[in-house]
């Protein structure tokens, strides 16, 4: 078994001022609706966006995405379990990819301050 890492951070304000300007094709290009539902009804929408992006950025580094094109980032979706972990679910290109490296498990963890959203991904090979 192989554990392959990523991770990224993210500030916040940059994400709070894309949603502040109205640009919903960022939102709509990164985030599925189930992602797009969650973090609007949250009190701090653009903290909980940008843990998001943070997530799905660590977990392109962990699968080390090398397929043609631009990470379809709607294909990495950041969902939460039953007690509110968060979890991964790939779809797409991504999930393919990801078997196609014999990638079997991506977790990740995701964390915020006032200033910055960071999260850290880690898929299991083998």
């Amino acid at each position: 078994m192989v554990l392959l890492p990523g991770t990224d951070i993210v500030e916040i304000e940059r994400i709070q001022r894309l949603i502040e300007g109205g640009h919903d094709a960022f939102l709509a290009r990164w985030f599925t609706d189930a992602e797009r539902a969650y973090c609007s009804g949250k009190a701090s929408p653009a903290a909980h966006y940008a843990a998001r992006l943070a997530a799905k950025e660590a977990v392109a580094k962990a699968l080390r995405w090398q397929w043609t094109g631009p990470v379809p980032w709607r294909d990495i979706e950041v969902l939460h379990d039953a007690l509110g972990a968060p979890l991964v679910r790939l779809t797409g290109q991504v999930a393919d990819w990801a078997a196609t490296q014999s990638i079997t498990v991506v977790e990740v963890s995701l964390s915020h301050s006032r200033q910055h959203a960071t999260a850290v991904a880690i898929a299991t090979r083998g």
